[in-house]
C-alpha cells in the first residue's frame, strides 16, 4: 500500500509513525513516537515495518 505525507501508521513493534516523505516506492522517511508519546527520532522504514494505517490525510 502506498502512504502519503502526514499519514499515521502503526508499526510492527507497537510504536506509531508519521510519514514525512517518500524515499522510493517501498521506503519512507518517518518520525517515530513510542507508546508514551515521546519522539524517538526520524528514521527510514519499509512497507514491511508497517502493520496498519491509523489515520490517512
Amino acid at each position: 500500500m502506498r502512504y502519503k505525507v502526514f499519514d499515521v501508521v502503526l508499526l510492527n513493534n507497537g510504536n506509531k509513525a508519521t510519514i514525512l516523505g517518500e524515499i522510493d516506492k517501498v521506503h519512507y522517511k518517518v518520525e517515530i513516537v513510542n507508546n508514551e508519546g515521546k519522539t524517538e527520532g526520524i528514521s527510514q522504514i519499509t512497507d514491511n515495518d508497517i502493520k496498519d494505517c491509523i489515520s490517512k490525510k
